[in-house]
């Protein structure tokens, strides 16, 4: 048997990692002749398996314009007199100052050190070292060069792990907000590529429900296509995406690769996976953040599968209080399930949300939950109503409201307009408040239309059930009267559509 995985793809162009590029270094200096020497003598150096780009400038005024395009230059081998006496230290100022660079390390090398004496310029200026020129021979320069972008190697690592822990910050923050499984995933992609300083990554994620291990057979499935990306079958997967992916769900962990890895999340009832596919090494600083956020991947699913549980189980409640009534007026469940449906699809053609919708639909089962406070005589009586006990009947909107009201569930608040605003009419003639046009909340007009066109369809102890074709001349005719002529006509030119769910939920007796 072949199993499923279902695999999400997003091509992400991200900020350049600088690991494997040279050291940049800037040497300011008026004389030709220091570049010169300064540029043979550094020709073969290297550090940390990086070589050296050296950038040149004969002013502090073009010294300045090469800092303010090149913010990652590591070192700046500065002359202090050249268009003026102090144009260095002015220079220094500025860089620290008007560029607010804190990381570049800035080397002082001065001719004349009695125009400059170091230990006031030390004392004065931010800057990490001084040398006269003639103390600065090719070994010396060797030394100063480990020594300084040794430091500035350093420094650029605890500012990368501070902007980490404030990305890492971010991305949690921006993910933990997320209650649903499918924006959790499209969350966690965006800010996965955020967090990471890659060139170019591909990232896939996979939901998986349920999984099998057969010696080094992989065999994964799914039982929705959630992101709408496709379905990709295991075995048709290159052997490197097959085999750590395998690896990771094994083991229980995220997995690194050199070019690659896998961020694992699990909770009791499912596993989320995140493969990446990277153009450069992970450093330890990339992979710790991934750790943590992964820590911080799995509270968010759990609390995700926890807030689903609930929303279930007022779903559950709803549905279960409306089929109590229901089953007083000796009507079957169904009908509450035909008319949660109806006012959902009915609330997406409107152009309400999604969420919005699935509310409405979780709601409207409640519509005639005032229909406990009816007496049984009246509620079951099988013929005509006295006006005296339809007066009673038209208590029981007010009824519901007044025993919904009070809840603090936003599915309870529409429950409670839905319940007293469901009988109003278009035109005004309805009950119990009599409200008119738009002044009735759209919630009740949806489950109006929702609920009498069930009721018409269905058999009642007072009634038989009503032919499609009557049902369709009564909204027809009932278009601006009883009904909102635009849902009206969102209805009908639909019909086919409610049809498919009247049946799915057919009545099988009384």
């Amino acid at each position: 048997m072949m199993d499923e995985l279902i695999l999400k793809e997003e091509n992400h162009i991200l900020k350049y990692d600088d690991r494997n590029l040279p050291w940049k270094i800037l040497v300011v200096d008026d004389e030709e002749g220091v570049h010169q020497v300064t540029t043979l003598a550094l020709k073969n150096f290297t550090f940390d398996n990086r070589k050296l780009k050296l950038l040149h400038a004969y002013s502090a005024a073009q010294a300045l314009d090469i800092l303010a395009e090149h913010p990652n230059i590591a070192i700046v081998l500065l002359d202090v007199v050249m268009e003026s006496e102090h144009a260095g230290l002015r220079l220094v100022k500025k860089i620290r100052e008007d560029l607010k660079n804190i990381t570049t390390r800035i080397v002082l090398r001065t001719g004349q050190p009695g125009q400059a004496p170091e230990r006031e310029v030390i004392q004065n200026y931010d800057i990490n070292d001084y040398k006269t020129k003639t103390e600065l021979t090719a070994s010396k320069l060797f030394t100063l060069m480990y020594a300084t972008l040794r430091s500035y190697r350093d420094i650029i690592t605890l500012e990368k792990s501070r902007k980490g822990l404030e990305k890492l910050i971010v991305a949690s923050r921006g993910i933990s907000s997320r209650g649903a499984l499918a924006q959790f995933i499209r969350v966690t992609l965006e800010q996965l590529t955020n967090l990471l300083n890659i060139e170019e990554t591909t990232i896939f994620s996979c939901k998986v429900t349920g999984y099998i291990l057969l010696e080094q057979c992989l065999e994964v499935y799914s039982t929705d296509n959630l992101l709408g990306s496709g379905c990709i079958n295991v075995a048709d997967l290159p052997h490197g995406k097959r085999e750590i992916i395998s690896s990771a769900i094994k083991k229980q962990k995220n997995i690194f690769k050199k070019d690659r890895f896998v961020v694992y999340c699990s909770n009791k009832n499912q596993i989320v996976l995140f493969f990446a596919q990277i153009n450069q090494v992970l450093s330890e600083l990339d992979i710790r953040l991934l750790n943590i956020f992964t820590e911080n991947l799995i509270v968010t699913l759990e609390n995700i599968q926890l807030n689903e549980t609930i929303t279930d189980s007022q779903k559950e409640m709803v549905y279960r209080l409306g089929e109590v009534v229901e089953s007083r007026s000796k009507e079957t469940g169904n009908h509450v399930k035909r008319v949660a449906h109806y006012s959902e699809l009915l609330a997406l053609l409107v152009g309400l949300d999604k969420t919005e919708a699935e509310l409405i639909k979780t709601a409207s089962p409640m519509h005639d939950i005032g229909k406990i406070a009816i007496p049984d005589a009246i509620l079951t009586k099988p013929g005509k109503l006295t006006p005296e006990e339809w007066e009673i009947v038209k208590t029981h909107p007010k009824r519901g409201h007044e025993i919904l009201e009070q809840s603090s569930l936003a599915v309870m608040n529409i429950s409670a307009v839905i319940a007293l605003t469901h009988h109003e009419k278009w035109d005004g003639t309805g009950y119990p408040d009599g409200l008119k046009g738009t002044d009735i909340p759209i919630y009740g007009r949806i489950t109006a239309i929702a609920d009498v066109f069930d009721a018409l369809g269905s058999e009642r102890c007072y009634k038989k059930a009503w032919p499609l074709e009557k049902i369709i001349l009564l909204f027809k005719s009932e278009k601006g009267k009883h009904f909102d002529p635009l849902l009206t006509d969102l209805f009908l030119e639909n019909l086919d559509n409610f049809l498919v769910i009247r049946d799915k939920f057919v009545d099988h007796g009384p």
